[in-house]
């Protein structure tokens, strides 16, 4: 190492300019290296849900023209009309769980909103009006089977679901999770001043998708009861939403199965089964815009990383290629080929980590300032520190491939036959 570094500095000239490339492409490499990262760590974070062999089913009304139209029901039969349609569901082989809710149903484009008092502190969340087994259709917010059965019970009794980090972002509490607030009463400010709900059951915070965190919108969520009073405040089936789970061994074909069997088995009064969508179908369209931006950036990010992968390899081909004279004067002092490579790659590992280390001062300041994205991940030590290790990683694989091919063929040749040449 001594004297690598000795012949970096009798070469500073030759390899300043080196120096100055590998520093400000390391910066720039950190730049698109720190953002993938980010990205990836919340795409593949926990959602909070599962919605693997979920559906989601539209219910419609016959119309009144029709021959199988019953004249005289209600809004408030139509209601109990798909109260029957659920439960004939839940009886149906292969389904696990039948739930309804309004708006809120994972990949939903809509959502409600929410104010609840706790104190004098007003705190906004996303809004869930759920029945009791909506958390088990999508394995909400819970992991365990007991958790499910909480939840569950707290909505039959009348009580709230919150999510954990309800409280976060409100210091004023002075709480560190909401399980602190299980079993207060809290106000409900959207339904008047005298509106009053107890939290029940507390449960995990939730992303709205895979480009979200459970702090930005619809990660804090409060869900309210949705008993057959409730349902006939929505004006009619088509403002609730149906769904199911089945089983994973029953999950082939099985929408294709329910709408063969729909006209049979599942029409209700006026109620019938409209259409029938996967959960995974909800989410490509869901997701649609922000997976379009994704590929948009990785596209350009691509670019640049293949413009710096040339350049860098370039640059020590096109370095290596011109010391073959060199190669063939160590051969010929008595050096063997592998000592002269192993030499060649340690002079590149040390160019790089010596311009690796204002580059990372460089990225540093660049994080410090917030001119990365802080929206999804905060910039700390250990964010900054795996950009760095891959960055570097990256880069020393460059640095390997430019060296490597073209010293083999530098090694090859004949030490007298250079000698000649120079």
């Amino acid at each position: 190492m001594k004297t690598i570094l000795k012949q970096i500095r009798n070469e500073w000239r030759s390899n300043l300019f080196l120096f100055v490339e590998l520093l400000l492409v390391f910066a720039v490499l950190w730049y698109i290296v720190d953002w993938t990262l980010v990205t990836a760590r919340t795409y593949y974070a926990p959602l909070g849900y599962d919605t693997e062999h979920c559906y989601n089913i539209s219910v419609s009304k016959l119309a009144p023209n029709s021959p199988l139209y019953h004249s005289g029901l209600t809004t408030d039969n139509d209601m109990e009309d798909l109260l029957q349609l659920v439960d004939r569901l839940r009886h149906r082989p292969g389904v696990e769980a039948v739930s309804l809710s309004q708006n809120c149903y994972p990949y939903n484009e809509g959502s409600n909103g929410i104010e609840i008092g706790i104190d004098s502190v007003i705190i906004h969340a996303r809004l869930l009006w759920v029945d009791a087994d909506f958390f088990r259709v999508f394995r909400y917010s819970a992991t365990e089977e007991a958790e499910f059965d909480k939840m569950a019970e707290a909505l039959r009794d009348n009580k709230l679901v919150v999510s954990s980090n309800l409280a976060d972002g409100y210091p004023e509490l002075g709480l560190n999770s909401a399980a602190s607030l299980l079993g207060q009463e809290v106000r409900l400010l959207n339904y008047g001043e005298d509106a009053r709900g107890r939290i029940g059951a507390v449960g995990t915070p939730v992303r709205w998708s895979h480009f979200y965190i459970p702090s930005q919108w619809g990660g804090t969520f409060v869900a309210l009861p949705l008993d057959a009073e409730r349902l006939k405040d929505f004006g009619g089936p088509r403002y609730v939403n149906l769904s199911l789970r089945v089983n994973e061994d029953a999950d082939k074909d099985f929408a294709e199965q329910l709408m063969n069997d729909a006209d049979r088995l599942y029409q209700v009064g006026n109620l019938y089964l409209l259409d029938i969508s996967s959960f995974d179908y909800l989410r490509e369209i869901c997701e649609l815009e922000d997976m379009n931006e994704v590929k948009t950036q990785l596209c350009v990010l691509g670019f640049l990383l293949l413009n710096i992968f040339l350049g860098v390899i370039g640059t020590f081909w096109f370095r290596t290629q011109q010391r073959r004279k060199e190669v063939a004067l160590r051969l010929a002092m008595g050096s063997s080929r592998r000592n002269f490579f192993s030499y060649l790659m340690y002079e590149g590992m040390l160019l790089l980590t010596l311009a690796a280390v204002p580059a990372a001062i460089i990225a540093f300041n660049v994080g410090i300032a917030e001119l990365v994205d802080v929206s999804r991940d905060s910039f700390n030590a250990v964010r900054f520190l795996s950009g760095i290790a891959f960055t570097w990683l990256l880069m020393a694989l460059m640095i390997f491939a430019g060296i490597w091919y073209p010293a083999r063929g530098a090694m090859k040749v004949q030490p007298a036959e250079a000698l000649h040449d120079e």
